[in-house]
C-alpha cells in the first residue's frame, strides 16, 4: 500500500521524464514513459483522457467504438483496432519522432492525476469509484514498488 506522501513521491519522479506512448490490456490505458534506461507504466482503471488545449484527443470512451464506421464494436475490442488503439498508436509514433517530456506532474483531490508535457499535451486520470478497488497503478517496470490509488485497493 502507497500512502499520500509516497503517491505525491512517485507521481513527481515522472517530471523529466520521456513519454514513450500509449496503449491498452483490455480496458485498462497505459501510458509509458522513460528516463535513462528505466522504463516507467501508469496503468488506469479508471477514465483517462490525453488532451491538446481544450480538446480532447482521446480517451478510454473511445474503447467502445471502432477505429473505421464500417466496423463492428466488439470486433475492434478484441482485435485492438477501437478509436482509442487508433489515437494510442497514432501518438505512439508521434513521441517516437518527437520527443515529449513531462514539464509537471500533480496529484490532486480525490486520486486525480495531471501530466502536462512539452507540446501542451495533458494526461488526465480521473479515479471515478468510491470504493476500494484500484483506478490507476504507477510502477517502474521490474521493480517491487508500485504507487496505487487508492491506498486501500
Amino acid at each position: 500500500m502507497s500512502t499520500i506522501e509516497k503517491l505525491r513521491a512517485g507521481v513527481a519522479a515522472l517530471v523529466g521524464t520521456r513519454a514513450t506512448g500509449f496503449g491498452r490490456t483490455l480496458d485498462i490505458a497505459e501510458a509509458g514513459f522513460a528516463r535513462g534506461a528505466v522504463e516507467t507504466r501508469l496503468h488506469a482503471q479508471c477514465p483517462f483522457r490525453v488532451s491538446l488545449d481544450d480538446r480532447v484527443l482521446f480517451g478510454t470512451v473511445d474503447m467502445a467504438y471502432p477505429g473505421r464506421a464500417d466496423a463492428d464494436a466488439g470486433e475492434a475490442w478484441r482485435t485492438n483496432t477501437t478509436m482509442f488503439d487508433k489515437h494510442a498508436r497514432r501518438f505512439t509514433e508521434r513521441f517516437a519522432a518527437a520527443e515529449h517530456v513531462v514539464e509537471s506532474a500533480e496529484l490532486g483531490r480525490a486520486g486525480t492525476l495531471t501530466l502536462l508535457l512539452t507540446g501542451a499535451l495533458v494526461i488526465e486520470v480521473l479515479p471515478a469509484c468510491g470504493g476500494p478497488v484500484e483506478q490507476w497503478r504507477l510502477f517502474d517496470r521490474g521493480a517491487v514498488d508500485h504507487y496505487m490509488y487508492p491506498e486501500s485497493a
